[in-house]
């Protein structure tokens, strides 16, 4: 459901003015632990992806101290001195080797100082001031090396990310022999990962064991959280403030996490969280604060002091969510409308009396219980129920209480002090208490009513009696109205004990051929944010 991937909300004088909504999940090695949705997204690893890149190179750095390969693992603003730095390292003769053969776009430093510096100076873009540049040129090393093609290095079938792939798959004990890949915005192949896997590849970067090569990336990065962002990066703050902490930002809301292994969590953790907001890194990073907090390390909080925070998740705690089924059961004591086929089950075969299995079958009107009308029920039309979409039947619905007179109506008048917030209205009325005794003067729908929630966009009416229209009704106004409206009609649920209110609904309707209605099992489940 759409609430939750909301993360966070921040509010001016009490009034939601900015709302992020994203995803975060939390692995230790063996499994998630902690995920904020109830399924995992999958997106481009892009820059997320650095660290296992430089991997993929097979270029062993001297010892941790070697910062000329530190630039390849982070994502470096190009400041001033980084400029400088970077300019010393990679000297005439290294420059001029690759630089004909990067693939990537020359720009200007995402460093706010050093980009106006550079621009008031009339420089050009250059490739120095790209934050993957140190990365490409550590690729294009490889492939010289290795005796690799180097025009085609960013193609995926280059040995490189053919040994990429590699060790992302043993990395996380998949087979991943044909992963799909995006062209990252530095032209290079990047997979696609659900979260999950991605803080799992951080979790085993956590981990990693004395005297590999993934222990050294995991020093680097550790020893110098500079040159993995630079001044006032989120991942250089994060890991500034936290020195059991590597932190890495990635492109359009990523940032990821690994946690060194403590005394809770001998593995380690990785924790991945994607904000559906485009590249804000402080959103990012203000999403993990009350997880930062429950794990006794220090968050980066950057937002406006004018504004107040609400978390709409609580890191760790599993959400107790009701489920509610408004469908009364079925059994010979259903009641039915008077004179239709009650509710009868034949029972062919029977474990208890010595069979091998159960078997059995049942008659009854498909008006029973908790059902949905097609429209053949009431129009002159061949349209069954299995002509139906199923869009209508699942999806939030909205729990409305209205005390009415029995025998009487739901007129406009009841709905217009409604504020109607769902495509789909649940309307409780209280009168046809007992499923299984069949009263006549239950609340219907008023024609009028109909057509005003039609105009609200509503698309499914319920009601808590056996149908929308009077029991006396020849006509069914109410019915026909709801053809024009576009809506579709749910009858005989059970609303007792349901608050009001917005919850995940669900009742799908049999495919049964030319049926003039079918019989549902009608849920609600309380949306906990």
């Amino acid at each position: 459901m759409w609430d939750k991937t909301r993360l966070f909300s921040l509010k001016r004088d009490g009034c939601t003015e900015i709302v992020v909504h994203g995803e975060i999940v939390v692995h230790d090695g063996n499994r998630v632990i902690f995920q904020t949705r109830d399924s995992l997204g999958q997106y481009p690893m892009r820059s997320l992806l650095k660290p296992f890149q430089f991997l993929a190179t097979g270029i062993h750095a001297d010892s941790v101290t070697d910062l000329r390969y530190v630039p390849c693992l982070g994502s470096v603003s190009a400041s001033l001195a980084q400029v400088e730095q970077l300019k010393k390292w990679y000297g005439e003769a290294v420059h001029s080797k690759f630089l004909s053969k990067l693939k990537f776009i020359p720009n200007y430093p995402s460093d706010e100082e050093s980009r106006v510096y550079f621009k008031n100076k009339k420089e050009v873009p250059s490739h120095y001031f790209h934050m993957c540049f140190s990365k490409h040129l550590a690729i294009l090393e490889a492939c010289e090396k290795n005796g690799w093609d180097l025009e085609s290095y960013n193609e995926i079938n280059h040995p490189y990310h053919k040994r990429l792939i590699e060790i992302l798959a043993r990395l996380l004990d998949l087979n991943l022999t044909e992963p799909k890949t995006v062209v990252d915005g530095c032209k290079l192949p990047s997979p696609v990962l659900s979260l999950g896997e991605m803080a799992k590849l951080y979790q085993r970067l956590a981990q990693a064991k004395p005297a590999t090569d993934l222990k050294i990336v995991q020093q680097m990065m550790l020893n110098n959280p500079m040159w993995i962002g630079g001044p006032d990066r989120v991942d250089t703050l994060l890991m500034q403030k936290n020195l059991s902490l590597i932190a890495k930002e990635g492109a359009d809301g990523l940032l990821g996490l690994s946690i060194l292994p403590n005394s809770k969590y001998l593995n380690g953790l990785g924790i991945v969280v994607k904000t559906w907001a485009g590249y804000h890194p402080k959103l990012a990073a203000l999403a993990l604060a009350p997880l930062l907090r429950e794990l006794h390390l220090n968050p980066v909080e950057d937002y406006s002091p004018d504004h107040e925070i609400t978390y709409h998740y609580q890191p760790f705690k599993k959400e107790i969510k009701k489920v509610f089924d408004i469908s009364p059961e079925l059994s010979e004591k259903i009641a039915v409308w008077p004179g239709d086929v009650g509710f009868r089950r034949n029972v062919a075969m029977d474990t208890l009396k010595g069979n091998h299995m159960t078997l059995s079958s049942f008659e009854t009107t498909v008006h029973v219980g908790a059902h949905t009308d097609a429209i053949n029920h009431f129009e002159k039309t061949t349209q069954g129920i299995e002509s139906h979409e199923l869009e209508p039947y699942c999806g939030e619905a909205q729990v409305i209480h209205l005390k009415k007179t029995r025998g009487t109506w739901v007129e406009k008048k009841d709905l217009t002090g409604k504020n109607i917030l769902s495509r789909r209205v649940l309307i409780r009325t209280d009168s046809f208490p007992d499923p299984n005794q069949f009263n006549q003067d239950f609340v219907c729908m008023s024609k009028e009513a109909i057509e005003y929630l039609g105009e609200q966009g509503v698309v499914l009416i319920g009601i808590d009696t056996p149908s929308i229209d009077s029991f006396a009704s020849k006509d069914f106004p109410a019915h026909h109205a709801t053809v024009k409206a576009g809506m579709n009609i749910l009858e005989g649920i059970v609303l007792n004990g349901v608050d009001e209110g917005i919850y995940s609904f669900s009742a799908i309707p049999l495919r049964i051929q030319g049926a003039d209605a079918s019989p549902v099992r009608a849920v609600l489940t309380e949306m906990v944010n």
